[in-house]
């Protein structure tokens, strides 16, 4: 304790003289390191641990101390007799650190350190004994220190709320909102004395200062049950109507408002337990609903806010006390121990009043709103006059500049071609929900409703502008495609086309769906039987339109597989009655069917899902066209004839320019019933079916000369009778040619001297005939079956 006091006044006497160095800063941290901050909220900042040493120095400058020597030492210690002492007739004690780095040291324990602010405001009061230094906490933590400054402007943009305990969710949320209020009472007083006490830049700085200060305080409200889209609004009057119902009741003995060592205390009997089943630690002020408890999920989990449903019920209690007097300081003498006990009277209601401003002089429509007669300043439905009249003036004046920017624009798209005419469509909505969400920070920070009308206009304008930021992507993503289809790359590719603008459009229709379910969330309504509803709702519509679907995978799948595209001339199905009917050129291939324009001029639409599953022949891909005809001549002609008629072809196509070398060939292959058949066979170099004819066409008059120059003509079908006596079979000639065979088949002995030896033996197999065991049989000569001459 003594070298506390030391090392810190040593310290405080550099900081005055502004002669601070190394050795004073050292002396600052040895007497801070005296203090256990281990359950102190902010306990790691230098403010807060520079506050504690200043409040510490402040109590032990005005309490008695005892002589040195009841103080005890280091015999008292050494033999174990003292791990703990409180000085006489104060709450401040020093206790022995039994584990860790710092084990075996005495340091002021962490429940006093913590209550350091209690203890100074039931000691303030008194005198500052002989020789102490007085005026070092002012000093220090004074309005006019540095530390002070610039911690101020670090809590009132950076700093969260202290949340960590009952205790310190009420104390923080008192603290601020009466903060605020003296900054907005004070800037509002000053802007309306004659002279003004200070310039309007000051009081907008003060007004943003106050803001932040109630923004945390709404820090301590669980606004989970709130829309998102309402929250910023709903949770500042919520946070105002609060501080009324407190402002009104007697605050309970701050030592029984739970601290976290408390919580931890009850949260032994749930060891064991996951944090998800255990219970939440709550905790009510008593004879109210007034509720804070512990979050256990969430970005949130582990704090300690005032409930939803404490927010939820907020109106309801504030309407039935606001008829009560304020509490008054003297029934209330236990509130001087909270950090910040005073009152903000009528807060709430000035707030109504000036349309949700804290200093209304410090801005320019404050300022017109104050000179409007009075009847401008009128309520109805709790809102003034002259905020209606500026809700409608705003929106016909939104749905005008919307409306002319949207048809100006349009019309210009008209005129141009993709995909310059969808980057205009897409400028013409944006301008319209750039329209739409000024009028929406108009109607926000400018007319500033309360309430529930705050409620209605927030979530109606907030429904326009999700529905116009899905249009928005939708129309974004049609505008990419157009672009890229635009592109060398692309250009004149159709079925890639298609699918890219296929593709754009289901990927803006997810989006758009997204955004409009997030803005249907963030409004607060429930999903759940939105999407059972949604469900049940796709799927009767997908058994309703199950043809549909399947055509948009068809064509999905014609597109991705490209059997056939635009502009292609293909040959479809495999009936052969019809088949000139099912050829044709490809005009179209949309979401639902595909057009085919056939040779007879007619436009044939087709489902997808039909079209994908037939047989399909492009004929534009083909790389070459097959001429396959079969020559049949007279009987007459003769092989020299046949020869000179082959060779002549041969070279035809062989010189032939738009005829493939390889495989192009001409063969005589066989007689016909009425003539002799020579098959042509060759591909000709071309696509087109007009080129292909007319080379073809060449083709067929050459091959015509060369039929006349060799002295033979086309056979035509016909039958030739020849008229003669039958003279039988010639005996003679049959005699000789069975004894010749039989001869070959006793001997074995063949005239096919070419053949190997397998092959002769198969010959020999047919040749033994009758076969063995017939009683014509006759075994060969050399086969082992042979019987011995008689």
């Amino acid at each position: 304790m003594l070298g506390f006091i030391t090392d810190f006044n040593r310290a405080i006497e550099a900081f005055r003289t502004d002669k601070r160095d190394e050795s004073s800063y050292r002396a600052f941290l040895r007497a801070s390191q005296t203090l256990d901050f281990s359950t102190t909220p902010g306990g790691d900042s230098w403010f807060a641990r520079s506050h504690r040493v200043a409040l510490l120095h402040e109590l032990l400058a005005r309490v008695e101390l005892p002589p040195a020597d009841r103080i005890p030492g280091a015999r008292e210690v050494a033999d174990g007799s003292v791990t703990q002492w409180t000085i006489p007739n104060t709450g401040i004690t020093i206790t022995k650190v039994t584990q860790g780095p710092r084990a075996g040291q005495f340091v002021f324990s962490a429940d006093t350190v913590q209550s350091l602010d209690r203890l100074y405001r039931q000691a303030k009061h008194l005198p500052y004994r002989q020789g102490a230094t007085p005026g070092i906490y002012e000093d220090l933590i004074g309005a006019d220190s540095p530390l002070r400054e610039g911690e101020q402007q670090l809590r009132s943009r950076l700093k969260p709320a202290d949340t960590s305990s009952p205790r310190s969710t009420l104390e923080g949320f008192l603290d601020n909102v009466n903060r605020a209020y003296q900054l907005a009472s004070q800037a509002n007083q000053a802007l309306g004395a004659t002279p003004p006490g200070m310039t309007r830049e000051e009081g907008r700085q003060a007004e943003i200062d106050a803001a932040a200060l109630l923004q945390r305080a709404s820090d301590s409200l669980d606004l989970s049950q709130i829309p998102e889209a309402l929250r910023q609004s709903v949770s500042i009057e919520a946070t105002l109507q609060l501080k009324e119902v407190l402002d009104r009741m007697l605050l309970p003995p701050l030592d029984v408002i739970p601290t976290a060592q408390m919580v931890e205390a009850a949260r032994k009997e749930a060891v064991g337990l996951p944090l998800q089943s255990r219970p939440a630690f709550r905790w009510k002020l008593p004879g109210t609903l007034i509720e804070i408890t512990e979050i256990l999920e969430g970005e949130r989990q582990g704090q300690f806010l005032f409930s939803a449903a404490t927010v939820r019920r907020v109106g309801d209690m504030y309407r039935k006390v606001k008829d009560l007097n304020y509490r008054r300081a003297e029934f209330g003498g236990a509130e001087l121990e909270y950090l910040s006990p005073a009152l903000s009277p009528g807060f709430y209601e000035s707030y109504i009043a000036a349309s949700g401003y804290l200093v209304p002089q410090a801005q320019l429509l404050g300022r017109v709103v104050a000179a409007l007669p009075g009847w401008f300043k009128a309520k109805y439905a709790r809102q003034m006059i002259w905020q209606w009249i500026g809700l409608l003036v705003s929106i016909l004046l939104a749905a005008l500049i919307a409306y002319v920017a949207y048809r100006r624009v349009s019309a210009l798209a008209k005129r141009n071609h993709p995909p310059a005419s969808d980057w205009l469509r897409l400028l013409s909505v944006a301008i319209v929900f750039v329209v739409v969400r000024a009028m929406d920070a108009f109607i926000d920070i400018g007319l500033k409703f309360t309430s529930s009308v705050q409620a209605v206009v927030t979530s109606t304008v907030a429904t326009t502008l999700y529905v116009l930021a899905a249009w928005v992507a939708f129309s974004l993503c049609r505008a990419l495609a157009e672009t890229i289809i635009a592109t060398p790359r692309l250009r004149g590719k159709t079925s890639e086309s298609a699918l890219l603008r296929i593709t754009a459009w289901v990927i803006g229709f997810l989006l758009a769906t997204g955004i409009i379910v997030g803005g249907i969330r963030s409004l607060g309504a429930d999903l759940v039987p939105l999407l059972a509803g949604l469900g049940i709702g796709g799927l009767a519509v997908a058994l309703a339109a199950q043809s549909t679907i399947a055509n948009f995978i068809g064509g999905l799948i014609l597109l991705g597989n490209k059997p056939v595209q635009v502009g292609d001339f293909c040959r479809y199905g495999e009936d052969p009655s019809t088949d000139w009917m099912r050829i044709g050129t490809v005009e179209e291939i949309n979401w639902l069917s595909t057009r085919i324009r056939g040779i007879d001029r007619t436009l044939t639409t087709i489902p997808n899902a039909a079209f994908a599953g037939m047989h399909i022949v492009n004929l534009t891909k083909r790389d070459q066209r097959l001429v396959r005809t079969t020559l049949q001549l007279r009987y007459e002609t003769t092989p020299n004839q046949l020869r000179f008629i082959l060779l002549k072809l041969r070279e035809l196509l062989l010189g032939h320019p738009k005829v493939t070398p390889e495989p192009a060939r001409v063969r005589f292959v066989g007689y016909g019933a009425y003539s002799k058949d020579i098959e042509l066979f060759c591909y000709l170099m071309c696509r087109e079916q007009n080129e292909f004819l007319a080379i073809q066409e060449d083709l067929l008059l050459r091959i015509e000369d060369i039929i006349k120059e060799a002295g033979s003509g086309f056979a035509f079908p016909s039958q030739t009778a020849y008229l003669t006596r039958d003279t039988g079979l010639d005996e003679k000639r049959r005699e000789e040619a069975e004894t010749q065979v039989g001869h070959l088949r006793f001997t074995g002995k063949l005239p096919f001297p070419e053949f190997d030896e397998e092959e002769r033996n198969q010959l020999k197999d047919i040749l033994d005939y009758p076969p063995k065991g017939s009683p014509d049989y006759r075994p060969r000569e050399g086969s082992g079956d042979a019987e011995p001459e008689k």
